[in-house]
Protein backbone atom coordinates (compact mmCIF):
# COMPACT_ATOMS: atom_id res chain seq x y z
CA UNK A 1 0.00 0.00 0.00
CA UNK A 2 2.84 2.35 0.91
CA UNK A 3 4.45 1.40 -2.39
CA UNK A 4 1.44 1.99 -4.13
CA UNK A 5 1.08 5.84 -2.52
CA UNK A 6 5.13 6.55 -3.75
CA UNK A 7 4.32 5.32 -7.37
CA UNK A 8 1.37 7.63 -7.06
CA UNK A 9 2.70 10.43 -6.38
CA UNK A 10 5.81 10.10 -8.34
CA UNK A 11 3.75 9.55 -11.31
CA UNK A 12 2.06 13.01 -10.38
CA UNK A 13 4.69 14.80 -9.89
CA UNK A 14 6.29 13.53 -13.54
CA UNK A 15 3.05 14.39 -15.26
CA UNK A 16 3.01 18.06 -13.61
CA UNK A 17 6.26 19.10 -14.66
CA UNK A 18 6.00 17.80 -17.97
CA UNK A 19 2.57 20.20 -18.49
CA UNK A 20 4.54 22.82 -16.60
CA UNK A 21 7.29 22.59 -19.29
CA UNK A 22 4.93 22.69 -21.87
CA UNK A 23 2.74 25.51 -20.65
CA UNK A 24 5.46 27.73 -19.66
CA UNK A 25 7.80 27.73 -22.48
CA UNK A 26 5.39 28.69 -25.14
CA UNK A 27 7.89 28.21 -27.73
CA UNK A 28 6.99 24.42 -29.10
CA UNK A 29 9.45 23.28 -31.92
CA UNK A 30 7.76 23.06 -35.14
CA UNK A 31 7.25 19.84 -36.53
CA UNK A 32 9.41 18.54 -39.22
CA UNK A 33 6.52 16.17 -40.42
CA UNK A 34 2.88 15.75 -39.82
CA UNK A 35 0.64 13.39 -38.73
CA UNK A 36 -0.96 10.61 -40.53
CA UNK A 37 -4.64 12.12 -40.52
CA UNK A 38 -3.55 15.86 -41.78
CA UNK A 39 -1.25 14.54 -44.27
CA UNK A 40 -4.65 12.34 -45.33
CA UNK A 41 -6.41 15.63 -45.13
CA UNK A 42 -3.79 17.44 -48.02
CA UNK A 43 -3.70 14.67 -49.88
CA UNK A 44 -7.80 14.41 -50.39
CA UNK A 45 -7.53 17.96 -50.99
CA UNK A 46 -5.04 17.69 -54.06
CA UNK A 47 -6.86 14.65 -55.13
CA UNK A 48 -10.12 16.22 -55.36
CA UNK A 49 -8.54 19.30 -57.02
CA UNK A 50 -7.59 16.80 -59.49
CA UNK A 51 -10.57 15.02 -60.26
CA UNK A 52 -12.11 18.28 -60.39
CA UNK A 53 -14.73 17.71 -57.50
CA UNK A 54 -12.53 20.91 -55.75
CA UNK A 55 -11.57 23.87 -57.87
CA UNK A 56 -8.14 25.22 -56.56
CA UNK A 57 -8.67 29.37 -56.99
CA UNK A 58 -5.82 32.11 -56.62
CA UNK A 59 -5.49 34.67 -53.76
CA UNK A 60 -6.30 36.98 -56.12
CA UNK A 61 -9.27 35.17 -57.77
CA UNK A 62 -10.53 34.67 -54.28
CA UNK A 63 -10.10 38.26 -52.94
CA UNK A 64 -12.10 39.48 -56.17
CA UNK A 65 -15.48 37.77 -54.59
CA UNK A 66 -15.72 40.27 -52.20
CA UNK A 67 -16.31 43.78 -52.48
CA UNK A 68 -14.58 46.06 -49.97
CA UNK A 69 -17.36 47.85 -47.69
CA UNK A 70 -19.97 45.07 -48.68
CA UNK A 71 -21.07 42.51 -46.14
CA UNK A 72 -19.73 39.48 -45.91
CA UNK A 73 -19.87 36.73 -48.30
CA UNK A 74 -20.31 33.00 -47.12
CA UNK A 75 -18.46 30.78 -49.51
CA UNK A 76 -21.35 28.14 -50.79
CA UNK A 77 -19.22 26.57 -53.44
CA UNK A 78 -16.51 23.74 -53.58
CA UNK A 79 -13.42 25.96 -53.77
CA UNK A 80 -9.78 25.42 -52.21
CA UNK A 81 -7.00 28.74 -51.32
CA UNK A 82 -3.32 27.67 -51.69
CA UNK A 83 -0.92 30.12 -49.89
CA UNK A 84 2.23 30.34 -48.13
CA UNK A 85 2.55 31.77 -44.62
CA UNK A 86 3.98 35.38 -44.51
CA UNK A 87 3.33 36.09 -40.96
CA UNK A 88 4.70 35.39 -37.28
CA UNK A 89 2.75 36.02 -33.29
CA UNK A 90 5.61 34.86 -32.22
CA UNK A 91 6.97 37.96 -31.23
CA UNK A 92 3.44 39.29 -31.08
CA UNK A 93 2.55 41.87 -33.42
CA UNK A 94 0.29 39.99 -34.47
CA UNK A 95 -2.49 38.21 -32.80
CA UNK A 96 -4.74 35.39 -33.81
CA UNK A 97 -4.33 36.19 -37.52
CA UNK A 98 -1.99 35.42 -40.37
CA UNK A 99 -1.18 36.68 -43.79
CA UNK A 100 -0.54 34.43 -46.53
CA UNK A 101 0.82 34.85 -50.04
CA UNK A 102 0.16 33.15 -53.06
CA UNK A 103 4.15 32.39 -53.88
CA UNK A 104 7.03 32.21 -51.47
CA UNK A 105 8.84 34.58 -53.74
CA UNK A 106 7.45 37.54 -56.25
CA UNK A 107 3.48 37.35 -54.84
CA UNK A 108 1.20 38.97 -56.51
CA UNK A 109 -1.73 38.68 -53.77
CA UNK A 110 -1.37 38.33 -50.48
CA UNK A 111 -4.84 37.88 -48.15
CA UNK A 112 -5.43 37.91 -44.22
CA UNK A 113 -6.79 34.54 -42.41
CA UNK A 114 -8.48 35.42 -38.96
CA UNK A 115 -8.20 32.70 -36.35
CA UNK A 116 -8.83 31.92 -33.08
CA UNK A 117 -5.57 30.75 -31.84
CA UNK A 118 -3.03 32.35 -29.98
CA UNK A 119 0.87 30.86 -30.48
CA UNK A 120 -0.18 30.12 -33.94
CA UNK A 121 3.02 30.44 -35.11
CA UNK A 122 3.25 27.01 -33.67
CA UNK A 123 1.11 25.59 -36.09
CA UNK A 124 1.62 27.61 -39.19
CA UNK A 125 4.72 28.84 -39.25
CA UNK A 126 6.38 30.87 -41.97
CA UNK A 127 6.93 29.99 -45.08
CA UNK A 128 4.18 26.84 -44.52
CA UNK A 129 2.32 25.56 -47.18
CA UNK A 130 -1.25 26.16 -46.70
CA UNK A 131 -4.41 24.89 -48.34
CA UNK A 132 -7.93 25.92 -46.92
CA UNK A 133 -11.38 24.81 -47.81
CA UNK A 134 -13.55 27.91 -47.90
CA UNK A 135 -17.39 26.32 -48.33
CA UNK A 136 -18.74 27.09 -45.07
CA UNK A 137 -16.26 30.21 -44.15
CA UNK A 138 -16.79 34.08 -44.69
CA UNK A 139 -14.98 36.46 -46.83
CA UNK A 140 -15.09 39.87 -45.49
CA UNK A 141 -13.14 42.28 -43.48
CA UNK A 142 -12.97 42.59 -39.30
CA UNK A 143 -13.24 46.04 -39.44
CA UNK A 144 -16.12 47.19 -42.29
CA UNK A 145 -14.48 49.06 -44.39
CA UNK A 146 -10.79 48.89 -43.53
CA UNK A 147 -9.99 47.25 -46.76
CA UNK A 148 -8.23 44.14 -45.29
CA UNK A 149 -10.09 41.32 -47.05
CA UNK A 150 -9.71 38.57 -44.66
CA UNK A 151 -11.13 34.76 -44.40
CA UNK A 152 -13.14 34.17 -41.06
CA UNK A 153 -15.42 31.52 -39.77
CA UNK A 154 -18.79 33.23 -39.25
CA UNK A 155 -20.31 36.72 -39.51
CA UNK A 156 -20.43 39.18 -36.35
CA UNK A 157 -23.19 38.84 -33.86
CA UNK A 158 -23.53 42.45 -33.23
CA UNK A 159 -22.80 43.17 -36.70
CA UNK A 160 -23.56 41.80 -39.67
CA UNK A 161 -21.15 43.88 -41.69
CA UNK A 162 -18.09 42.07 -40.04
CA UNK A 163 -17.06 38.60 -39.96
CA UNK A 164 -15.58 36.62 -36.73
CA UNK A 165 -12.44 34.51 -36.85
CA UNK A 166 -12.37 30.45 -38.04
CA UNK A 167 -13.18 28.96 -34.40
CA UNK A 168 -10.86 26.12 -33.40
CA UNK A 169 -13.21 23.43 -33.97
CA UNK A 170 -13.49 25.06 -37.59
CA UNK A 171 -9.94 25.12 -38.24
CA UNK A 172 -9.29 21.21 -38.86
CA UNK A 173 -11.96 20.65 -41.19
CA UNK A 174 -10.44 24.08 -43.34
CA UNK A 175 -7.01 25.12 -42.82
CA UNK A 176 -4.79 22.29 -43.83
CA UNK A 177 -0.66 22.50 -43.31
CA UNK A 178 1.10 20.24 -46.14
CA UNK A 179 5.12 18.98 -45.03
CA UNK A 180 6.37 21.75 -47.54
CA UNK A 181 8.07 24.91 -45.77
CA UNK A 182 9.56 27.38 -48.32
CA UNK A 183 11.93 29.98 -47.21
CA UNK A 184 9.77 33.48 -47.59
CA UNK A 185 12.20 35.67 -50.42
CA UNK A 186 10.49 39.84 -49.11
CA UNK A 187 10.03 41.64 -52.63
CA UNK A 188 11.97 44.42 -53.27
CA UNK A 189 9.56 47.17 -54.02
CA UNK A 190 9.79 50.74 -54.39
CA UNK A 191 8.65 52.99 -52.04
CA UNK A 192 6.22 54.97 -54.21
CA UNK A 193 4.63 51.54 -55.35
CA UNK A 194 3.06 50.38 -52.46
CA UNK A 195 -0.47 50.62 -52.39
CA UNK A 196 -3.70 48.23 -51.66
CA UNK A 197 -2.56 45.53 -54.09
CA UNK A 198 0.35 44.84 -51.62
CA UNK A 199 -1.70 44.00 -48.80
CA UNK A 200 -1.06 40.75 -47.54
CA UNK A 201 2.40 40.46 -49.05
CA UNK A 202 6.15 40.47 -47.44
CA UNK A 203 7.99 43.27 -48.96
CA UNK A 204 11.30 44.92 -48.72
CA UNK A 205 12.27 48.78 -48.84
CA UNK A 206 15.84 49.80 -49.75
CA UNK A 207 17.63 52.96 -48.69
CA UNK A 208 14.70 53.62 -45.82
CA UNK A 209 15.22 55.22 -42.03
CA UNK A 210 12.91 56.48 -39.24
CA UNK A 211 12.25 60.28 -38.88
CA UNK A 212 15.37 61.84 -37.60
CA UNK A 213 12.40 63.45 -35.12
CA UNK A 214 12.10 59.73 -33.52
CA UNK A 215 15.58 60.00 -32.47
CA UNK A 216 15.91 58.15 -29.14
CA UNK A 217 12.45 56.65 -29.34
CA UNK A 218 11.37 52.97 -29.47
CA UNK A 219 9.05 51.07 -31.36
CA UNK A 220 6.17 51.73 -29.24
CA UNK A 221 5.47 54.96 -27.37
CA UNK A 222 4.93 54.20 -23.75
CA UNK A 223 1.40 56.12 -23.52
CA UNK A 224 -0.19 54.24 -26.14
CA UNK A 225 -2.22 50.84 -24.83
CA UNK A 226 -2.35 49.28 -28.09
CA UNK A 227 -0.85 49.92 -31.41
CA UNK A 228 1.86 53.18 -32.39
CA UNK A 229 3.07 54.45 -36.22
CA UNK A 230 6.52 55.50 -36.46
CA UNK A 231 7.02 57.34 -40.15
CA UNK A 232 9.92 55.60 -42.18
CA UNK A 233 10.73 57.75 -45.08
CA UNK A 234 13.42 57.58 -47.98
CA UNK A 235 14.79 60.07 -49.93
CA UNK A 236 12.69 60.54 -53.72
CA UNK A 237 14.44 62.60 -55.91
CA UNK A 238 13.51 66.50 -55.05
CA UNK A 239 12.16 65.18 -51.55
CA UNK A 240 11.59 62.60 -48.98
CA UNK A 241 8.82 60.13 -49.36
CA UNK A 242 7.25 58.52 -45.99
CA UNK A 243 5.33 55.42 -45.51
CA UNK A 244 3.95 54.60 -41.72
CA UNK A 245 5.56 51.54 -39.44
CA UNK A 246 2.98 50.04 -36.71
CA UNK A 247 3.84 48.06 -33.99
CA UNK A 248 1.70 46.59 -31.26
CA UNK A 249 2.62 47.76 -27.48
CA UNK A 250 2.12 44.21 -26.79
CA UNK A 251 5.17 43.17 -29.01
CA UNK A 252 8.38 41.98 -27.22
CA UNK A 253 10.12 44.51 -28.89
CA UNK A 254 7.88 47.58 -28.17
CA UNK A 255 10.40 48.75 -25.81
CA UNK A 256 13.83 48.29 -28.41
CA UNK A 257 15.22 51.74 -29.61
CA UNK A 258 14.01 52.61 -32.85
CA UNK A 259 17.89 52.54 -34.98
CA UNK A 260 19.47 56.19 -36.53
CA UNK A 261 21.04 55.11 -39.20
CA UNK A 262 19.60 53.76 -42.99
CA UNK A 263 18.83 50.74 -44.74
CA UNK A 264 16.59 47.89 -45.19
CA UNK A 265 12.89 47.00 -43.60
CA UNK A 266 11.29 43.52 -44.48
CA UNK A 267 7.60 43.80 -43.41
CA UNK A 268 3.95 42.83 -43.99
CA UNK A 269 1.99 44.93 -45.55
CA UNK A 270 -1.48 45.92 -44.31
CA UNK A 271 -3.71 48.94 -42.97
CA UNK A 272 -4.65 50.53 -39.48
CA UNK A 273 -7.46 49.45 -37.99
CA UNK A 274 -9.56 51.88 -39.64
CA UNK A 275 -8.25 51.47 -42.92
CA UNK A 276 -7.24 54.87 -43.33
CA UNK A 277 -3.97 54.22 -44.50
CA UNK A 278 -0.94 51.43 -45.19
CA UNK A 279 0.81 50.24 -42.67
CA UNK A 280 4.29 47.83 -42.57
CA UNK A 281 3.65 45.47 -39.70
CA UNK A 282 7.12 43.39 -38.71
CA UNK A 283 7.67 39.98 -37.68
CA UNK A 284 10.45 41.22 -35.39
CA UNK A 285 13.58 43.29 -35.84
CA UNK A 286 15.66 41.09 -37.25
CA UNK A 287 13.57 42.15 -40.52
CA UNK A 288 15.43 45.79 -39.47
CA UNK A 289 18.74 46.45 -41.06
CA UNK A 290 20.07 49.86 -40.65
CA UNK A 291 23.35 50.37 -40.14
CA UNK A 292 24.25 52.86 -43.55
CA UNK A 293 24.32 56.70 -43.67
CA UNK A 294 20.97 58.65 -44.23
CA UNK A 295 20.68 60.09 -47.59
CA UNK A 296 19.68 63.66 -48.82
CA UNK A 297 17.12 64.91 -51.47
CA UNK A 298 18.35 66.41 -54.78
CA UNK A 299 18.92 69.99 -54.06
CA UNK A 300 15.38 72.04 -55.52
CA UNK A 301 17.60 74.98 -56.42
CA UNK A 302 19.26 72.74 -59.34
CA UNK A 303 15.96 72.07 -61.07
CA UNK A 304 15.18 75.41 -62.15
CA UNK A 305 13.85 74.86 -65.47
CA UNK A 306 9.95 74.46 -65.37
CA UNK A 307 8.63 72.29 -68.54
CA UNK A 308 5.02 71.82 -67.10
CA UNK A 309 3.38 73.99 -64.66
CA UNK A 310 -0.70 74.02 -64.06
CA UNK A 311 -3.03 74.90 -60.92
CA UNK A 312 -6.65 75.27 -63.06
CA UNK A 313 -6.93 78.35 -61.22
CA UNK A 314 -8.12 80.02 -64.45
CA UNK A 315 -10.54 77.36 -65.26
CA UNK A 316 -14.50 76.38 -64.67
CA UNK A 317 -16.19 74.23 -66.26
CA UNK A 318 -14.87 71.64 -68.09
CA UNK A 319 -11.13 71.54 -67.88
CA UNK A 320 -9.83 73.45 -71.43
CA UNK A 321 -6.61 73.96 -70.57
CA UNK A 322 -4.54 75.11 -73.90
CA UNK A 323 -3.07 71.98 -75.67
CA UNK A 324 -4.28 70.03 -73.32
CA UNK A 325 -7.26 67.17 -73.63
CA UNK A 326 -10.06 65.70 -71.79
CA UNK A 327 -11.41 62.76 -73.21
CA UNK A 328 -14.27 60.66 -71.77
CA UNK A 329 -13.60 56.94 -73.46
CA UNK A 330 -16.57 55.72 -71.11
CA UNK A 331 -19.55 57.04 -69.62
CA UNK A 332 -20.84 61.40 -69.34
CA UNK A 333 -17.97 62.23 -66.95
CA UNK A 334 -15.41 64.93 -67.74
CA UNK A 335 -12.72 66.43 -65.78
CA UNK A 336 -14.12 69.86 -64.18
CA UNK A 337 -13.29 72.69 -62.46
CA UNK A 338 -14.20 73.18 -58.82
CA UNK A 339 -13.34 75.28 -55.53
CA UNK A 340 -11.74 73.33 -52.67
CA UNK A 341 -13.31 75.47 -49.36
CA UNK A 342 -10.63 73.85 -47.54
CA UNK A 343 -7.49 75.42 -49.98
CA UNK A 344 -9.23 78.46 -51.65
CA UNK A 345 -8.05 77.24 -54.72
CA UNK A 346 -9.65 75.45 -57.80
CA UNK A 347 -8.53 72.29 -59.09
CA UNK A 348 -9.71 69.72 -61.13
CA UNK A 349 -12.43 67.26 -60.26
CA UNK A 350 -13.53 63.88 -61.86
CA UNK A 351 -16.01 60.86 -60.40
CA UNK A 352 -18.81 59.34 -60.95
CA UNK A 353 -21.12 59.38 -58.47
CA UNK A 354 -24.49 59.56 -60.06
CA UNK A 355 -23.69 59.34 -63.71
CA UNK A 356 -25.52 56.37 -64.45
CA UNK A 357 -22.89 54.86 -66.11
CA UNK A 358 -22.03 51.57 -66.80
CA UNK A 359 -18.10 52.07 -66.92
CA UNK A 360 -16.66 55.66 -66.55
CA UNK A 361 -12.99 56.02 -68.29
CA UNK A 362 -11.94 59.74 -67.88
CA UNK A 363 -8.74 61.54 -69.37
CA UNK A 364 -6.84 64.21 -68.81
CA UNK A 365 -3.65 64.13 -70.58
CA UNK A 366 -1.26 67.31 -70.48
CA UNK A 367 0.06 68.93 -73.63
CA UNK A 368 3.51 67.94 -75.21
CA UNK A 369 6.38 67.97 -73.11
CA UNK A 370 9.98 68.11 -74.80
CA UNK A 371 12.70 65.64 -72.83
CA UNK A 372 15.08 66.24 -75.00
CA UNK A 373 15.85 69.36 -74.15
CA UNK A 374 17.09 68.26 -70.69
CA UNK A 375 19.13 65.84 -68.47
CA UNK A 376 16.50 65.05 -65.66
CA UNK A 377 13.33 65.97 -65.15
CA UNK A 378 10.90 65.26 -62.08
CA UNK A 379 6.95 65.26 -62.36
CA UNK A 380 5.05 66.18 -59.05
CA UNK A 381 1.12 66.81 -58.48
CA UNK A 382 -1.23 66.67 -55.57
CA UNK A 383 -4.45 64.56 -55.09
CA UNK A 384 -7.62 64.45 -53.04
CA UNK A 385 -10.76 62.63 -52.73
CA UNK A 386 -14.04 62.76 -51.78
CA UNK A 387 -14.93 58.89 -51.12
CA UNK A 388 -12.65 57.03 -53.82
CA UNK A 389 -15.08 54.06 -53.22
CA UNK A 390 -12.97 51.48 -55.04
CA UNK A 391 -12.41 53.75 -58.54
CA UNK A 392 -9.29 53.82 -59.24
CA UNK A 393 -6.96 56.85 -60.95
CA UNK A 394 -3.82 56.03 -62.37
CA UNK A 395 -0.78 58.59 -63.76
CA UNK A 396 1.01 57.42 -67.24
CA UNK A 397 3.45 58.82 -69.24
CA UNK A 398 3.79 57.95 -73.58
CA UNK A 399 6.11 59.14 -76.16
CA UNK A 400 4.41 57.50 -78.96
CA UNK A 401 1.25 59.78 -78.33
CA UNK A 402 0.73 61.80 -81.11
CA UNK A 403 -1.68 64.70 -79.29
CA UNK A 404 -4.73 63.66 -81.17
CA UNK A 405 -7.89 62.03 -79.38
CA UNK A 406 -8.31 58.92 -82.33
CA UNK A 407 -5.06 57.83 -81.12
CA UNK A 408 -5.64 57.74 -77.28
CA UNK A 409 -6.28 54.44 -76.88
CA UNK A 410 -4.14 53.30 -79.46
CA UNK A 411 -0.89 54.63 -77.91
CA UNK A 412 1.22 53.37 -75.20
CA UNK A 413 0.73 54.08 -71.61
CA UNK A 414 3.33 53.25 -69.51
CA UNK A 415 1.99 53.23 -65.40
CA UNK A 416 4.21 55.82 -63.15
CA UNK A 417 5.08 55.29 -59.70
CA UNK A 418 3.15 58.16 -58.13
CA UNK A 419 1.75 57.94 -54.76
CA UNK A 420 -1.90 58.94 -55.44
CA UNK A 421 -4.63 59.46 -52.25
CA UNK A 422 -6.15 56.65 -50.96
CA UNK A 423 -9.91 56.01 -50.10
CA UNK A 424 -9.48 56.61 -46.50
CA UNK A 425 -7.78 59.58 -46.58
CA UNK A 426 -9.26 62.56 -45.07
CA UNK A 427 -11.53 64.15 -47.71
CA UNK A 428 -9.56 68.08 -46.50
CA UNK A 429 -6.00 66.47 -46.72
CA UNK A 430 -4.10 66.78 -50.44
CA UNK A 431 -1.85 64.12 -50.91
CA UNK A 432 1.60 64.87 -52.69
CA UNK A 433 2.88 62.41 -55.88
CA UNK A 434 6.53 62.75 -54.64
CA UNK A 435 8.49 63.45 -57.12
CA UNK A 436 8.98 60.93 -59.98
CA UNK A 437 11.82 60.55 -62.29
CA UNK A 438 11.49 61.12 -65.89
CA UNK A 439 14.65 60.55 -67.16
CA UNK A 440 14.70 57.43 -68.65
CA UNK A 441 11.94 58.56 -71.17
CA UNK A 442 13.30 60.88 -73.94
CA UNK A 443 12.10 62.71 -76.95
CA UNK A 444 8.42 64.02 -76.68
CA UNK A 445 6.22 63.13 -73.97
CA UNK A 446 2.71 63.27 -72.41
CA UNK A 447 1.44 62.68 -68.96
CA UNK A 448 -2.31 61.27 -68.56
CA UNK A 449 -4.51 61.23 -65.07
CA UNK A 450 -7.03 58.62 -66.27
CA UNK A 451 -10.22 57.96 -63.92
CA UNK A 452 -11.71 54.60 -63.68
CA UNK A 453 -14.94 54.12 -62.03
CA UNK A 454 -18.92 53.47 -62.56
CA UNK A 455 -22.30 54.65 -60.84
CA UNK A 456 -22.56 51.50 -58.65
CA UNK A 457 -21.81 52.96 -54.95
CA UNK A 458 -18.84 50.59 -54.33
CA UNK A 459 -16.60 52.68 -57.32
CA UNK A 460 -18.68 55.95 -57.71
CA UNK A 461 -15.92 57.80 -55.83
CA UNK A 462 -14.14 61.04 -56.76
CA UNK A 463 -10.86 62.45 -57.35
CA UNK A 464 -9.36 65.60 -57.15
CA UNK A 465 -6.12 67.22 -58.75
CA UNK A 466 -4.02 69.99 -58.62
CA UNK A 467 -0.25 71.90 -58.62
CA UNK A 468 0.75 69.81 -61.86
CA UNK A 469 4.56 70.28 -62.13
CA UNK A 470 7.60 69.22 -63.79
CA UNK A 471 10.68 70.37 -62.50
CA UNK A 472 14.15 70.08 -64.62
CA UNK A 473 17.65 71.03 -64.79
Amino acid sequence: MKINKITNVLFFVIITIFFMTCVEDNDFTIPESLGIEENEGVAKILDSINEGTLQLKTIQQVKELYIIGNDPLEVTSNIVVKGYVISSDKSGNFYKEFYMQDAPENPTAGIKIALNLSNSYNKFNVGREIYIRLKGLYIGETNSGNGIITIGGKVKNTDITEIENVTVNQIPNHIYRSETTKEIIPKVIDFAQINETNIGTFISLENVFFDAQLSGKSYVDPKEDFDTQRKIQTCLGLGYDELLLETSSFSRFSNETLPEKAGSINAVVSKDFGGNFIVLNLNNTNDVVMDEERCSPLPVADFTTILLDENFDEQSGDIDVLNWINYREKGTKSWRSYKDSYAQSKAARVGSKNSGDLSTISWLITKEINLDTTSQEFLSFETSNSFANGSDLEVLISTDFNGEEDNITAANWTLLPAKIVSDGEGYKNWVHSTYIDLSSYSGTAYIAFKYLGNSNVNFDGTYELDNIVINAK
